[in-house]
C-alpha cells in the first residue's frame, strides 16, 4: 500500500519492487500498482486511464481518481487537449463519488473547462437537443455565428462532434 501510494503521489522509482511483490501478494493490488508505476514512468497516458478504470472495478476509487489525474498531466504534456479534458473529468467525477476529495494529483490537473460564457451557452443549448438555427433564434444571433462558437468549443477541447462536447461538458464541475 506505501508503494502504491507514492506512485499515486507521482514516485515511479518502486515500479520494479511492485513487479516483484505482484508474484506474491495475492488479489489484483500490487500488479496494478506495478502498471500504474511503470505508465508513469514511460507517460503512458492510455494505460494510465485502462488503470483508472481498473481500480475503480476493485473499488479503490481513490487510486482511480490519481490515475486519471495522472493520465490528464501526460495528455497535458503532449498537447492533447481533448484526451486532457477527458482524463481530467472523470477524475473529477470520481472525486466527487468519494466526497469531493482533492489530492495532489488532481490538484495538479484542477482547471475549469476553457470555454468563454457564450461558448458555455451554447453548449448547454446544445445539450438540450436544439438545432443550430433554435439556437441562433434563441439568442439572437446569425447560424454562422453560432457555428463559430460551436466550432471554436470543439477546438478549445479537443472534441471532434457535438455530442463529444456535450458529453465532456456535462462532465464537468457546475462551477467550471
Amino acid at each position: 500500500m506505501c508503494l502504491q501510494t507514492a506512485v499515486q503521489f507521482g514516485d515511479h522509482s518502486g515500479a520494479s519492487r511492485l513487479a516483484e511483490l505482484e508474484s506474491i501478494v495475492e488479489g489484483p493490488r500490487a500488479g496494478l500498482a506495478a502498471r500504474f508505476a511503470t505508465s508513469l514512468r514511460h507517460r503512458d497516458g492510455l494505460e494510465l486511464d485502462a488503470l483508472s478504470t481498473a481500480f475503480e472495478e476493485i473499488g479503490d476509487l481513490v487510486a482511480a481518481v490519481d490515475a486519471a489525474a495522472h493520465a490528464a498531466l501526460v495528455y497535458r504534456h503532449r498537447e492533447l487537449p481533448g484526451k486532457r479534458l477527458t482524463s481530467s473529468a472523470h477524475a473529477d467525477a470520481l472525486a466527487k463519488q468519494c466526497g469531493g476529495i482533492n489530492t495532489p494529483a488532481l490538484c495538479q490537473v484542477a482547471e475549469p473547462m476553457p470555454l468563454t460564457g457564450r461558448e458555455r451557452e451554447i453548449v448547454k443549448l446544445i445539450a438540450t437537443g436544439m438545432s443550430t438555427r433554435q439556437i441562433a433564434d434563441r439568442l439572437c444571433l446569425s447560424v454562422r455565428t453560432v457555428e463559430g462558437h460551436v466550432y471554436r468549443a470543439m477546438t478549445k477541447t479537443g472534441t471532434t462532434t457535438r455530442e463529444e462536447l456535450v458529453a465532456l461538458f456535462k462532465h464537468y464541475r457546475p462551477d467550471s
